[in-house]
């Protein structure tokens, strides 16, 4: 039996965060991914890149850049002319997408349904095609005659989050008066993706001479992937004639990848749907008619969620994170910040991403802050903010403006502020289904958890002193940009 002579007894003050989801902690970190973090300074980053097409165009950031390369992702922007049509596309990536620009008077649900219906204010459509979804064509003898038989047909507007599976093959129609603009995060260094940590693009149709997606081993001309296959096997395989099957590899088709649509889009379209209950003064007449199955079952596209007892069920593919009835955070004063994660849209912890939407205005300040579970892409989409970044040596590695079209990437751990100087609004992706954040300042902060003596010591200051830095500050997220008495009041009213 072993004798103690002394006990030793050490007391620790821990702040401990259970992290439900392991996400990319579970996977450990990708050996490419080690080793490429170590940024002494960070920059506010344009677009690289432009390709055109016959009816919008493709901007896409450097992936090779030092600050995209640590976060492992790849960014790009996708603009649709009215009237355009990006043709069918799959990545070997999860993908992640915010539609930036885009209204639409109503919320549109999507529901599998028979026949062809005409959806009204749609700003929108994207087609997207389930993990083991097939399309095909069912031909109806008849008054009706011929009906189409297709994947899932969804309605996209301003503000909509929407998530893509690796492989999943989506095209998009902009039926709008305006451009369509989406901006888009593709998880390269996502174990999802088997091939290696470059952006690729699988085009099911359409030719792009110019080639593209920001890398020089990029920029040899794209094909579509059915240009590959002896004509007479695509005719054997689809059973028409060699000289359809050709017309098929679009060789000499150099409109690039989105298209004018020539003549009425027609397909079979979801109806239009209220997101609440509470908006029934959308429909004054009362609700469309419910949906009918038009007898294509999707796997993963079919996920369903109940948000809360005021919401409909949605499909778990995209969620409209622009409604402030869904903020998170709301101060009427300040703004609004708002959250999606695998929790409010399940098909999140399949591709583990997230996003944060987040709208404040001219007075307001994103109290300091740190993503403890994932990296930040955070992408301005109006007005301007002054964004201050401080890595893990404690130096201020970025100290810039920020305004619409630029993005920042903010590395796990490291701690920023934002404060605006224009009504700044912004959408941020993050690379963890459930990514957590954690404040240095405000009412549930790791400054507020610590005990008073151990502020006293580690700062060298006094009782009060430490008083104030803890509870001077009664925001958890949002506060004023200035300093004064009348902060302090206005933060009293607000508590």
């Amino acid at each position: 039996m072993i004798k103690l002579d002394h006990l030793l007894v050490a007391t620790f003050g821990v702040l401990l965060v259970l992290n439900g989801c392991l996400a990319r902690q579970s996977l450990g970190v990708p050996p490419q991914l080690r080793n490429e973090c170590n940024l002494d300074n960070l920059d506010v980053l344009q677009a690289t890149e432009t390709i055109k097409s016959e009816a919008g165009q493709i901007e896409y950031w450097d992936h090779n850049h030092p600050q995209i390369r640590c976060a492992g992702v790849s960014v790009s922007r996708l603009v649709i002319e009215q009237g355009g049509l990006y043709l069918p596309t799959f990545f070997s990536s999860p993908k992640i997408s915010y539609v930036v620009q885009g209204c639409a008077e109503t919320f549109m649900d999507s529901q599998p349904m028979q026949g062809q219906q005409q959806g009204q204010g749609q700003q929108g459509q994207q087609g997207q095609q389930g993990q083991q979804g097939q399309q095909g064509q069912q031909q109806q003898q008849g008054q009706q005659g011929f009906s189409d038989m297709h994947q899932k047909v969804e309605h996209v507007r301003h503000g909509d989050v929407i998530a893509i599976t690796p492989g999943s093959t989506h095209w998009i129609y902009n039926t709008g008066d305006q451009p369509l603009v989406i901006i888009s995060l593709l998880d390269i260094s996502n174990n999802q993706n088997q091939l290696d940590r470059n952006p690729r693009v699988f085009r099911l149709a359409g030719n792009n001479p110019q080639g593209g997606f920001g890398g020089p081993q990029q920029q040899q001309p794209q094909q579509n992937m059915l240009n590959g296959f002896d004509p007479q096997v695509l005719a054997q395989a689809l059973k028409i004639d060699v000289r359809l099957a050709q017309k098929l590899q679009n060789k000499q088709d150099n409109r690039g990848n989105i298209v004018h649509v020539r003549g009425p889009f027609q397909v079979a379209r979801p109806p239009i749907r209220q997101s609440y209950e509470s908006e029934k003064w959308r429909h004054p007449r009362g609700p469309p008619q419910s949906p009918q199955d038009n007898g294509l079952e999707e796997t993963i596209c079919s996920m369903r969620t109940h948000e809360n007892s005021n919401r409909l069920k949605k499909p778990g593919r995209y969620k409209n994170i622009d409604d402030p009835a869904r903020a998170d955070v709301y101060k009427p004063n300040l703004g609004r910040v708002t959250s999606v994660n695998s929790l409010t849209l399940p098909i999140l912890q399949f591709v583990r991403l997230s996003a944060t939407r987040g709208i404040i205005q001219g007075n307001a300040m994103v109290l300091p802050k740190y993503n403890m579970n994932a990296n930040e892409i955070l992408y301005c989409t109006r007005g301007q903010a002054r964004i201050q970044v401080v890595n893990d040596n404690g130096q201020n590695v970025l100290d810039q403006q920020v305004q619409k079209g630029q993005l920042v990437v903010i590395p796990q751990g490291f701690a920023y502020v934002v404060q605006s100087q224009n009504n700044f609004e912004w959408i941020s992706f993050k690379t963890n289904a459930d990514a957590m954040i954690s404040t240095l300042v405000g009412r549930t902060s790791a400054l507020r958890a610590l005990p008073l003596e151990v502020l006293t010591n580690a700062y060298q200051i006094s009782l009060e002193e430490a008083r104030r830095i803890k509870f001077n500050t009664l925001e958890t997220t949002l506060t004023h940009a200035r300093s004064g008495q009348q902060q302090l009041i206005d933060q009293i009213v607000e508590a």
